[in-house]
């Protein structure tokens, strides 16, 4: 009997707790719930006393700061009225841009380029660049070029395509590109004007690689950007030319890795060559391989490449040119100066005795702002083929991209 009234009072005493317990945490529930409710009011009411006070000056400085910058960039003055370009088509993104590069040169001719060639100022480069994108993953450019275009004078400047393609971009391993652009031959000839390290190309690559042409190309790259492939089929008998010399055509590849890198620092290799049977200024077969390195690390930058072209004569004597490059550049400030010297070296005809030049680059490029503008100032020493001793000539160029 005893035992049941102790089992009794214990579960009367347990389930007064709970009810108690249970209390508690309602009551405090609902003092959390209202204090809660009460913050709340508290900002409503400092938000309503916000939108009926006027801002003051110290409000509105970044909305001014933000604006200035916009119509700057918009290159409009606030005053005239705002001019607007707007697409005619139903492209997803379309951009307008390009770049000029003006230059002055003077001394002798320090490789056969230059020969008959005096001092003077030149439009070396003027284009704009059209580019516009659909929401089907088809890409366009287009890129006029405006100004010489070429070492070599030119009388009467006219405007001819430097690229014009259209490209499918579904799938970064898988690239289709049509039109005319450059061949996937040669890394220097590869890399944009822009971002060249000196005015000029080296000797071995203007006079090996194919340069642009106007064909079907099929380009990706793999996961990490680590590992790229580029090949295409072309007319092979050069640019802005919408014949063919025969039925045949030139096919060129090229692949290129990414063997090492850390942070800004890399090591990248590459391969590529061409083939190409021609009926024109050479009756036979052209076949050209080449293989490159590119190398950053810290404040340097390293380019090394070699060419050769053999060229497999119907009738005739079969010749064999080569050639090669070493550049070695240095930041001495930072992102803004940068001293650069070039080696190169090419054979126009390896069984010829008196066939070779030789030449050093020396030069410094200051980054105003970036390539967006840029000053190059180089001086070429070259002991060309024949019998010229060693020539001297001072390059100066300006660049401005938009």
């Amino acid at each position: 009997m005893q035992t049941a009234r102790k089992n009794r009072f214990r579960t009367l005493l347990g389930r007064g707790l709970w009810f108690l317990g249970t209390a508690v945490a309602a009551a405090a529930a609902e003092v959390s719930l209202a204090d809660r409710i009460a913050r709340l009011e508290e900002q409503l009411a400092r938000i309503e006393a916000r939108l009926e006070s006027p801002a003051t000056p110290a409000d509105l400085v970044p909305a001014v700061k933000e604006y200035r910058e916009l119509t700057q960039q918009l290159g409009w003055d606030g005053k005239s009225a705002l001019t607007v370009v707007k697409a005619a088509g139903k492209e997803q993104k379309l951009s307008l841009g390009g770049y000029a590069q003006i230059q002055g040169e003077f001394g002798d001719s320090p490789d056969a380029r230059f020969n008959g060639i005096g001092d003077r100022f030149q439009l070396r480069r003027m284009r704009v660049t059209l580019k516009g994108s659909f929401r089907e993953n088809f890409d366009f450019t287009l890129q006029p070029e405006f100004g010489n275009n070429a070492i070599a004078g030119v009388n009467g400047y006219r405007a001819q395509f430097a690229d014009a393609t259209i490209a499918w971009t579904r799938y970064p391993a898988c690239n289709v590109q049509i039109g005319q652009f450059k061949t996937p031959f040669g890394y220097e000839q590869l890399l944009p004007d822009t971002r060249i390290f000196t005015v000029e190309r080296s000797l071995p690559n203007d006079q090996l690689a194919v340069g642009r042409q106007i064909g079907i190309g099929l380009s990706g790259t793999l996961p990490r950007n680590s590992f790229g492939y580029s090949v295409g089929v072309f007319n092979g008998n050069g640019v802005n030319n919408g014949a063919n010399d025969n039925d045949q055509f030139m096919f060129a590849g090229r692949l290129a890795a990414t063997v090492w890198s850390r942070d800004a620092d890399r090591l990248a290799l590459g391969v590529n060559g061409f083939t190409s049977r021609d009926t024109g200024a050479l009756v036979g077969r052209l076949t050209g391989t080449g293989v490159d390195l590119q190398a950053t690390l810290g404040r340097f930058d390293t380019q090394i490449e070699l060419l050769r072209v053999h060229s497999d004569r119907v009738a005739g004597a079969d010749t064999t040119a080569d050639g090669g490059s070493a550049l070695v550049g240095w930041y001495f400030v930072p992102k803004s100066i940068q001293a650069i010297v070039r080696y190169e070296r090419f054979r126009a005809d390896t069984a010829a005795a008196d066939a070779t030049s030789a030449g050093w680059v020396f030069g410094v490029n200051w980054y105003v702002k970036g390539d967006d503008i840029k000053l190059t100032f180089n001086y070429h020493l070259g002991d060309p083929a024949g019998p010229l001793s060693i020539q001297g000539r001072f390059f100066s160029r300006v660049q401005v991209a938009f």
